[in-house]
């Protein structure tokens, strides 16, 4: 492939880019196409033209994977796989072939691949010199997940806490990244009923969210509602209250945006209240929230 080819491959791929980032979709595959075709017209078999193939395919899968066409991104992303098989000089890209691939298994419910692929990726993140710790952190996030959705908590726990590590290591325990480790670490001791544990890592994940996105922030409105939880759970009823109500007034004003969120956090604040036998203050929140709802649904 000469260097004239290589050249029009590159400027091909940034202009996919340039047009996702403006929201042009079909415009992006048509040039994400054009690029994929002419990388196989010149594809003559030597390794340099391989890799272009490959790397075109991945942005092409990559397109097809944010636009849904998932059964297609599959096939476009084994594909690209099956190119650069067992050639150790591209772990990084099989790596991250194969943890798109994992996030496609993923979306399906299909934990036993999501698992296989995610598992892959990690093990060629790692063997890399230096390792691609924040990759293999976002992939432990995932993993975490789906062994809890199977109700495996140990390995759920080693997981997360493992991408948790990772983030505090790599970005301190004030970045976005170790925030949403937090919460999410909290989130599984409170379904497995270690309510202190969970309060200390809500409790982080509010106060590294506070420092990055601000007090109303959605996120922040999150680990607000997440720490009340976690506060009711071991008596602390004062400051879940106040916690409920800071969530509320947070999420009031991203409503049109979140009002899934919102209705959640309405629902448990007023449970909340009813397990302090606060009923009337119960069913007055979900009135308020019932008419918010409402008014932004037009």
């Amino acid at each position: 492939m000469d260097s004239g080819t290589v050249h029009l491959l590159e400027m091909l791929s940034e202009r996919v880019i340039e047009l996702v980032n403006q929201g042009k979709w079909d415009d992006a595959m048509r040039s994400a196409e054009a690029a994929v075709e002419k990388a196989r017209q010149s594809n003559d078999g030597n390794q340099d033209d391989i890799v272009c193939l490959a790397a075109t395919l991945e942005i092409k899968g990559d397109l097809l994977r944010q636009q849904g066409f998932l059964e297609d991104s599959r096939v476009t992303y084994l594909e690209a796989l099956e190119l650069l098989k067992g050639n150790s000089k591209y772990t990084e890209i099989l790596a991250r072939i194969s943890a798109s691939i994992g996030v496609l298994y993923d979306q399906v419910e299909n934990d036993e691949e999501a698992i296989l692929y995610y598992e892959r990726a990690i093990e060629m993140y790692e063997r890399l010199d230096p390792p691609m710790a924040l990759e293999v952190a976002d992939i432990c996030n995932n993993l975490g997940f789906i062994y809890r959705s199977l109700g495996n908590m140990d390995t759920a726990e080693t997981l997360l806490l493992k991408g948790l590590e990772i983030c505090h290591n790599e970005l301190g325990s004030k970045h976005e990244k170790t925030a949403i480790l937090c919460n999410n670490v909290g989130a599984l001791y409170l379904k497995s009923g270690y309510d202190e544990q969970a309060r200390e890592m809500h409790t982080m994940a509010l106060e590294a969210r506070r420092f990055t996105l601000g007090d109303q922030h959605p996120d922040t409105a999150q680990s607000y509602s997440n720490l009340a939880l976690s506060l009711a759970q071991i008596g602390e009823t004062a400051t879940a209250r106040d916690y409920f109500q800071r969530s509320l007034a947070i999420y009031e004003k991203h409503i049109k945006e979140e009002p899934h969120e919102y209705a959640v956090v309405a629902e448990n604040y007023a449970e909340f209240l009813r397990s302090t036998s606060d009923t009337k203050a119960s069913a007055s929140i979900m009135k308020k929230a019932q008419k918010k709802l409402a008014k932004a649904a037009h």
